[in-house]
């Protein structure tokens, strides 16, 4: 045995060697048995146990049978929070500390960089393998397929059927045309049995020819072009009207203010006008008719707001694959 141990091959040398020492074998002979240094066995015998970790703890995860278990809840850590919750390794690392299972293992970035990669490597591997023995037993489907491009820096394509949330395509190129975005589905589908009937894009002039011509299939605008579409075209029409209606309510109640001002000085004023008075009341009377007008409009003008804002919503609901 040479090279750095691991942790598991450190605790089953271990428990051969206290076997051995306790039948009265000498520890030189022991190591040499072990195929392990003398000076290394001997560190290992004689490293000074933590005292914030209670002794039980301390002796379970020095077993063999612990250390196996200690390095499946730090995959699990590792696969939940970074591979299905999205998070990053520094929360893995977090999540060490503040379990107590850093003092078993180490809660470093690096080390935990380094554990992250290789889970990421083989799960990706396994991937691969339970591609090819599922889609040999798919039954023929058609399909929707969902495509868009990222810059991360460089472009990334990236193609997945919404129904299923099976990501097909995720992958860096040299373009986003449409002989390139054409290759990478095929690839992408190749030993899947399925039939494209329709793709969804943001209807880059690349991807509707891809769409149309090289795989034949319908073509439909992702919702939130269509929504931003519809948006633009009804949004500020709409919110033109509410503010004309407010500024003629607002208008219409100044103009009876002035009716009411005109009438009080005309009635304090001394020596009192000549001549018949003027018709204050049927005035104040006719423009106390025009703010009720003026905030039926406003009160219409935000219900068409409220339902423009809710037909644009349920095209979320309607226009689900």
């Amino acid at each position: 045995m040479s090279g750095r141990h691991s942790r598991r091959e450190q605790a089953k040398t271990l428990a051969a060697a206290q076997g051995r020492l306790a039948q009265g074998h000498s520890q030189r002979a022991v190591a040499r048995e072990l195929g392990v240094a003398r000076s290394t066995l001997r560190g290992w015998l004689t490293q000074a146990p933590s005292d914030q970790v209670p002794a039980a703890l301390r002796q379970c995860y020095a077993a063999e049978e612990g250390v196996a278990w200690l390095n499946a809840q730090v995959l699990a850590a590792h696969l939940v929070i970074t591979l299905l919750s999205g998070a990053g390794i520094r929360q893995v690392c977090t999540f060490l500390e503040l379990s107590g299972l850093s003092a078993f293992v180490a809660s470093a970035y690096g080390s935990q960089h380094k554990l992250n990669a290789a889970l990421e490597e083989a799960v990706g591997a396994d991937a691969e393998q339970q591609r090819e023995a599922l889609a040999a037993q798919m039954p023929q489907r058609r399909i929707s397929v969902c495509e868009d491009e990222t810059d991360h820096p460089e472009i990334c394509l990236v193609a997945m059927a919404p129904v299923s949330s099976f990501m097909l395509r995720e992958s860096y190129a040299a373009d986003r045309s449409a002989a390139t975005w054409t290759q990478a589905l095929s690839e992408a589908l190749e030993g899947l049995r399925v039939a494209v009937v329709q793709g969804t894009s943001d209807a880059a002039k690349g991807l509707l020819r891809h769409v149309a011509r090289d795989l034949g299939a319908h073509h439909a605008p992702d919702v939130l072009h269509v929504q931003h579409a519809v948006s633009k075209a009804t949004a500020l029409p709409l919110a033109r009207a509410r503010e004309q209606a407010e500024r003629a309510a607002e208008q219409a109640r100044d103009q009876v203010a002035a009716q009411r001002v005109a009438r009080d000085a005309h009635q304090q004023a001394w020596p009192r006008p000549r001549g018949r008075p003027p018709a204050f009341g049927e005035r104040i009377h006719d423009a106390l008719m025009a703010p009720a007008d003026a905030d039926a409009q406003r009160a219409q003008a935000e219900r068409n707001q409220q339902q423009a804002r809710a037909c644009v919503r349920a095209l979320a609901d309607a226009y689900h694959p």
